[in-house]
């Protein structure tokens, strides 16, 4: 696996590629609505580079999609099958090679959702291809704490999308991928060779500062987890009553789609959408108030809303469950989610102040470098140091890191398991 070349997803006047196409399975154009926002971000950051970028989607002619998806729905047990069906797959590989076809000299293509259609079947005549994945679908149906788990999708329909998305990450020129933990799942589940694995991080939105707004002068921690019960809300407030008794004026504060909460301590914001301005603009405050973020999820591979906290400056509480614990790394306290006296003692830890305000401002200094920018200038650092498509590297063994990433620097830290750090 190899660290990226030169500066940290830096601009660059001499890059090689000026024209690229961002493929992903959807009908577009991308909106903040798909996945998070992840690929409308990275698109965005992708032409903040000088990029020509063009979008290729799910364009099949409308004529058309109404017959095909009804061929898909027959025998299909929901929407996420009947979209993973062969037929739907191939029209998908169809209509992207037309649009492929259609723009004429490209450099490279970023692929995300390669488990939708195989990149390997794409025209992309000799430019060099990217995947960007944050876990392995492999991965994700192993763990039972995660949300493809927990979906009820029929095990025969799951292992032919991996066998899809395995198809294409081997196909790939390079397969990007958010951490470490995410690289070692690629090279050891879907047997990628390590020198066309790249860490190349995980974006976020930064929560801007509001005039006014100030630290709270005791103890405030955020949660923010649209699905309850896989973010571990319930172990969160169990180890929240065990910071009221130590510290009676703690709040807590929950954002996310779940039964509202009556507890001592707790302040329930319900669910704040992405979309609704004034909802975010909330959360914002919330962010930049509050002391400390917990989000100790059963599983999660590289959860974004880590590096919005840490961009306001909040020290995180982070599962080990996924490759979470490496976005920040002293910025953050690993714990693991099924251990409630851990998930207690890391509160009390941050229930200090002097102690927050240290890790938070190393999750701080974490998150400066990890903005989508940033992203798209490794994944295109990646493409461009790749060797072409066709070509024997002669790159071996080297480490999966980011430039600037000392590998022997701590990871997230893990909090001594002596009794006497509980407090």
């Amino acid at each position: 696996m190899r660290g990226t070349a030169g500066a940290v997803g830096a601009n660059r006047a001499d890059r090689s590629i000026r024209r690229l196409a961002f493929v992903y399975p959807d009908r577009g154009p991308l909106t903040a609505a798909h996945w998070s926002g992840t690929p409308a971000a990275l698109l965005a950051a992708f032409r903040g580079h000088g990029v020509d970028v063009h979008e290729v989607g799910y364009d099949l002619p409308r004529a058309l999609t109404a017959p095909v998806h009804l061929l898909a729905s027959i025998g299909a047990r929901g929407t996420a099958e009947a979209d993973h069906h062969r037929l739907k797959v191939r029209a998908r590989e169809s209509a992207m090679n037309a649009s492929l076809r259609a723009l004429g000299h490209i450099d490279a293509v970023v692929a995300v959702g390669t488990d939708a259609y195989r990149l390997g079947r794409l025209d992309v005549r000799g430019a060099r291809t990217a995947t960007y994945d944050d876990a392995t679908l492999q991965t994700m149906w192993d763990h039972p704490d995660s949300d493809t788990r927990a979906a009820g999708f029929r095990e025969s329909a799951v292992r032919r999308w991996i066998d899809v998305q395995r198809a294409s990450v081997r196909a790939a020129t390079v397969a990007c991928v958010s951490t470490g933990w995410a690289a070692t799942s690629f090279r050891d589940g879907y047997g990628v060779p390590d020198h066309r694995v790249r860490v190349v991080g995980m974006g976020h939105r930064s929560r801007v500062p509001h005039p006014g707004v100030r630290r709270a002068p005791h103890p405030a921690f955020l949660f923010v987890g649209v699905d309850w019960k896989r973010k571990n809300g319930a172990a969160v407030l169990r180890g929240f009553a065990r910071v009221r008794e130590r510290f009676p004026d703690a709040v807590l504060h929950l954002v996310g789609e779940h039964t509202a909460v009556r507890q001592p301590g707790v302040l329930d914001h319900g669910l704040l959408r992405r979309d609704d301005v004034d909802a975010q603009r909330l959360l914002d405050r919330l962010y930049l108030s509050c002391t400390a973020f917990v989000l100790p999820s059963r599983f999660d591979p590289s959860p974004i809303a880590y590096l919005e906290a840490a961009s306001a400056g909040l020290p995180v509480i982070a599962t080990r469950e996924g490759g979470a614990g490496e976005l920040l790394r002293e910025g953050a306290i690993t714990v693991d989610p099924s251990a409630d006296e851990e998930i207690a003692r890391a509160m009390m830890t941050l229930a200090d102040s002097a102690e927050a305000a240290r890790r938070g401002a190393l999750a701080a200094r974490a998150a400066r470098t990890a903005t989508w920018h940033h992203v798209a200038g490794r994944i295109l650092d990646a493409l461009e140091a790749a060797d072409p498509p066709g070509a024997v590297s002669s790159v071996r063994g080297h480490s999966a890191h980011l430039v600037g990433d000392d590998p022997r620097q701590p990871r997230a830290g893990r909090l001594p398991a002596h009794r006497g750090d509980a407090r």
